[in-house]
């Protein structure tokens, strides 16, 4: 069975081979290829590369155009600093108060050099692996989007003392979004994962209030568009895990310090649950015995459609061997 049947069976609660395995690698697959990582983010042809290598090597059932949080805000706009091996951060935040909106304006994504490079990324993986992995495109939620625009610190506090002017930048946002995922829906993306991690810190009721609402019109516009939806909140998400906006997720990401047994009860009959083994205790500092139990327990936790992964991104000096066990050990379990 190919990955790609194997992950679409999956989401349509059919027979499968094998679990499907959709650990996330980034700064892993540029190591991979020896590539520092300003390159693989620069430039799609070297992501795409780490993607198939880590892929074939590892037996990942997908293939990503994962890198960086900022596409979006670069596409904007924003001053960009790319360190030669780590990870692009902004300079300066491009919103800095309400009267920076009216210079915010959406773009379409073939106006962007690092949007337009995402795209590329996707028709590359179309025209290398025609159908045989699903490619998996990316966006920032609005929440998430927001703080890269105008900084974590000042939004968290706004969203106490400014919530309209926080509205009124995550519209924005809003509409962005939209733009990226439907030319990535276009070039051939099957699944569109949202990425909106710091929802995490944001408690169950700014949550409600605020980022849900957001998802929900980012994930419902995605579907309609008619891909798959993957919803990413890093970091601890139990105090409103109830709220997580299941029906409109095809997979719901969970990280390693949620209870996966609750995320299963509650969210496993309307999507697949994802994770969540512990990417830093299990993958990079534990062995292969210690690897292989948490992969076992997560998936007997898992249950009928489940889809492996660590919590979040694989670290970068993760030991080849331990992403080599999850592997095994799922071509010889009962998916």
């Amino acid at each position: 069975m190919k990955p790609f049947e194997r992950l679409f069976n999956r989401l349509d609660n059919k027979k499968i081979d094998k679990t499907p395995n959709l650990n996330i690698v980034m700064l892993f697959a540029a190591k991979e290829i020896g590539v520092p990582y300003s390159k693989y983010c620069l430039d799609y042809k070297l992501l795409v590369e780490g993607n198939i290598v880590c892929a074939e090597k590892y037996g990942l059932d997908c293939v990503t155009t994962m890198s960086d949080s900022m596409r979006e805000v670069s596409g904007l706009g924003g001053k960009v600093l790319y360190p030669d091996d780590d990870v692009p951060y902004n300079e300066e935040f491009l919103i800095k108060g309400r009267n920076d909106l009216n210079k915010l304006h959406p773009i379409q994504p073939c106006d962007s050099e690092r949007m337009t490079d995402s795209i590329k990324a996707i028709e590359a993986y179309k025209q290398r692996l025609c159908d045989d992995y699903p490619i998996i495109g990316w966006v920032e939620g609005c929440m998430a989007e927001a703080a890269d625009l105008y900084g974590v610190n000042n939004l968290l506090v706004d969203l106490i003392d400014e919530p309209d002017f926080i509205l009124d930048l995550m519209e924005v946002c809003l509409e962005q979004e939209i733009l990226f995922a439907k030319e990535q829906i276009k070039a051939g993306a099957d699944i569109i994962g949202v990425g909106d991690a710091i929802a995490s810190v944001a408690g169950p009721n700014l949550y409600r209030q605020l980022a849900l609402p957001f998802e929900i019109k980012l994930l419902k516009a995605i579907k309609d568009m008619g891909a798959k939806t993957k919803l990413h909140i890093c970091g601890n998400i139990t105090p409103f895990l109830e709220l997580i906006p299941s029906d409109y997720c095809d997979i719901i990401d969970i990280d390693w310090m949620v209870p996966l047994e609750r995320a299963v009860e509650l969210h496993g009959n309307k999507s697949c649950i994802c994770g969540n083994y512990d990417p830093v205790a299990i993958l990079l500092m534990s062995d292969e015995n210690k690897v292989r139990e948490a992969v076992a327990h997560c998936a007997e936790i898992g249950g009928d459609r489940y889809i492996s992964s660590a919590g979040c991104e694989v670290p970068k000096y993760t030991p080849q061997r331990n992403l080599q066990v999850i592997n095994e050990l799922l071509l010889c379990s009962t998916p």
